[in-house]
């Protein structure tokens, strides 16, 4: 099994957490993150952070993903366990080593691999967005005023795009959130979220 992103972790909240706790949290760090406010410097804490609120947002996802990291940690702590049992039956076996034991190189400090991180959150983001385009948007039970994938929106007379009912009067859905200076997908209308903390692409197909 892969690297499986800690999601809860990224949003500051313990697994048992419940929804409206993991909400608060990502409102918080997508203020305090978003790149309109603090520059690129922040578009790959920003993914992560959007990438996790998708995940923890939907019950249906978030149970999917529990199971995936409760697996992930069972199959780790086996593992650890099966090594330290391995070097200690060896330890005990009490045979002399058939070589020396080669000398230590002088410890070296490590180095972080920026380039790769940088990269694989390059591919993290393209992926999020282009999965957010082809993908049907999920319907959120009730409005809770933050604008996400899948929200239904009203076009205010400004031009800003805010959250209502899927069951009442709607101008579109929300397919993707992106960056004031990103472009949206085809197909799609480009409007800014009425909190400010974005932009957000919408397909338009008026109800009510």
């Amino acid at each position: 099994m892969g690297l499986i992103a800690d999601h809860y972790q990224r949003l500051g909240v313990a697994p048992s957490a419940s929804r409206d706790e993991i909400r608060d949290a990502y409102r918080r760090l997508a203020r305090q993150y978003h790149p309109d406010s603090n520059g690129d410097a922040s578009a790959v804490r920003m993914a992560q952070i959007n990438e996790a609120w998708h995940t923890l947002s939907d019950p249906g996802r978030r149970h999917n993903y529990d199971a995936d990291l409760r697996a992930f940690l069972t199959t780790s702590r086996t593992s650890n366990t099966s090594n330290t049992s391995s070097a200690s039956n060896t330890s005990s076996a009490g045979r002399p080593p058939t070589v020396s034991a080669p000398i230590p190189a002088p410890a070296q400090r490590a180095r972080f691999p920026w380039r790769f991180m940088l990269l694989m959150a390059g591919f993290g983001i393209a992926f999020i967005l282009v999965n957010a385009a082809v993908t049907k948007p999920d319907k959120p039970a009730v409005p809770d005023n933050i604008v996400q994938t899948g929200s239904c929106v009203k076009i205010a007379g400004n031009g800003d795009a805010v959250e209502v009912a899927c069951d009442g009067p709607r101008d579109g859905v929300v397919v993707a959130l992106i960056g004031f200076d990103a472009l949206c997908p085809p197909a799609t209308e480009g409007h800014r979220d009425h909190q400010g903390m974005g932009q957000v692409c919408v397909e338009m197909h008026p109800s009510g």
